[in-house]
């Protein structure tokens, strides 16, 4: 096995992640799990320290690093609180990138600021109840239906979704 060698900036994200992880998330993560939801306050705090912009440019509010950082600290957030480890996970992956990748300089604009400062957590709607997670599968369409998108079809699981909305103090 050979060892990667990390830099000062690598190594100052992932002992900042460690030390969230061990004094923050760790001793609630089983409360957490237990209730399903993790907590608001934690939310605002992750975003507050870059978490989750990692992804995305300065220009917008994130805290832009490189993969290698990321995914200490995506690691270290894990080690704390899977349930919340996923979360940052999705977020910066298929919630800011799509956004940043594909968004239009308006889309980018109204959405990535938010997203990084996690005033708006990123979900991922996949899996539905006849196909699972096999996006070839997948019937659920959305279509221009007189100037409004109408959205057809169910989803089983949405990562990052519940039955409650995020508080007015996250939107």
């Amino acid at each position: 096995m050979h060892d990667i060698e990390l830099n000062e900036d690598q190594r100052m994200i992932r002992d900042m992640a460690r030390q969230f992880a061990q004094s923050e998330l760790a001793p609630r993560a089983a409360e957490w799990d237990k209730s399903g939801w993790i907590d608001d306050a934690v939310v605002r705090q992750m975003g507050e320290l870059g978490l989750l912009g990692m992804v995305v440019p300065e220009e917008w509010g994130g805290s832009y690093v490189d993969y290698v950082a990321y995914a200490l600290a995506v690691e270290e957030i894990a080690a704390g609180c899977s349930a919340t480890g996923a979360m940052m996970s999705i977020h910066n992956s298929v919630g800011c990138g799509p956004v940043l990748k594909f968004g239009t300089p308006e889309q980018q604009q109204a959405w990535l600021p938010d997203l990084a400062a996690g005033r708006v957590i990123g979900c991922f709607a996949l899996t539905e109840p006849q196909a699972g997670s096999e996006a070839h599968n997948l019937r659920t369409r959305a279509v221009l239906d007189n100037g409004e998108w109408v959205i057809n079809g169910a989803k089983q699981f949405v990562s990052n979704a519940s039955g409650r909305s995020w508080p007015s103090s996250l939107r």
